[in-house]
């Protein structure tokens, strides 16, 4: 009895071996495993100054200012009456030039106020989904950009481009979309160990498309797609993204009733810090590289 119980315990041992073997090639082979093992991601260098992230209160609509090693980048600009809110802002904030300017897509809350921030301010860089549209908001800021010399670029999927010391990655459009929110740049911002994901309106067919793509999406703080909308902010996307803070930008009591309960849900199950502009006013996020420092207008 005493050498079969060594016999067994021996087989035992080299199968827990084997199988400790088969989880770590499939970890490996998968590039990102789910029992703890994360694949390193190289991270950007960073000055003392550090990168600022303003989610700007522009009531139902979104925009973004994000500032780092002196460089500025501007993302949508709501509605047209907001841009004077907007350029407002930029200039409360010691902006004097814009780097880059991103219009994620052609809907009237986020490229409505692009128009007043290309007369005001002189812009290196457009960025967009789309170079032309049929929304006359968009036609707008593209008439203001072509009379300011500046061609609306439309970025491939992958690229990168530098915003001081933070590296700026294109996720999506992956595809080509008849629904316009889902033709919404995604941006990454990587700055040091800290990240922050833009998703524009993007919903699920986008999301779930840079998903099977392959597409790095872990943040720290995520920008709800399309205002809190329970078509955006999929639990796919919070699985993959791991974000301890998200912001949501919407109107107090807006008509779309954004955001809506199952996106809160989700991020209640997800135990994400949340952040709205129609309750907290203007939020801006500060990044030392490695820690976050949040502070809001309310």
């Amino acid at each position: 009895m005493s050498s079969t119980r060594k016999r067994n315990s021996g087989g035992s041992h080299l199968v827990t071996i084997v199988l400790a073997l088969v989880l770590a090639l499939l970890a490996t082979f998968f590039g990102r495993s789910r029992l703890g093992e994360e694949p390193e991601r190289e991270t950007t260098p960073v000055s003392g100054d550090g990168l600022t992230v303003h989610y700007i209160d522009v009531g139902q609509g979104d925009s973004t200012l994000i500032t780092c090693g002196g460089e500025t980048m501007l993302i949508d600009a709501g509605i047209p009456s907001a841009g004077e809110t907007v350029t407002d802002y930029l200039s409360s904030q010691g902006v004097t030039a814009i780097d880059y300017l991103v219009c994620t897509h052609a809907h009237a809350d986020h490229c409505g106020g692009l128009d007043d921030v290309v007369v005001n301010f002189p812009v290196k860089t457009i960025y967009s989904s789309v170079t032309e549209s049929s929304n006359k908001t968009f036609t707008y800021f593209a008439d203001a950009a072509a009379t300011a010399g500046v061609t609306i670029q439309v970025p491939e999927p992958d690229s990168t481009f530098s915003l001081g010391e933070a590296t700026v990655t294109v996720l999506g459009p992956r595809a080509d979309y008849s629904d316009v929110n889902d033709q919404s740049l995604v941006l990454r911002v990587d700055y040091g160990e800290t990240s922050f994901l833009f998703t524009g309106d993007a919903e699920y067919d986008s999301e779930t498309d840079i998903l099977d793509a392959g597409c790095d999406v872990r943040c720290d703080v995520l920008k709800a797609g399309h205002h809190g909308s329970s078509t955006s902010t999929g639990y796919r996307l919070l699985y993959e993204a791991e974000p301890q803070y998200c912001v949501i930008s919407c109107g107090a009591d807006n008509d779309y009733g954004h955001p809506h309960e199952e996106t809160l849900s989700r991020l209640r199950d997800a135990d994400v810090t949340v952040y709205r502009t129609d309750q907290n006013g203007t939020v801006v996020c500060f990044s030392d590289g490695q820690t976050l420092t949040f502070t809001t207008e309310k």
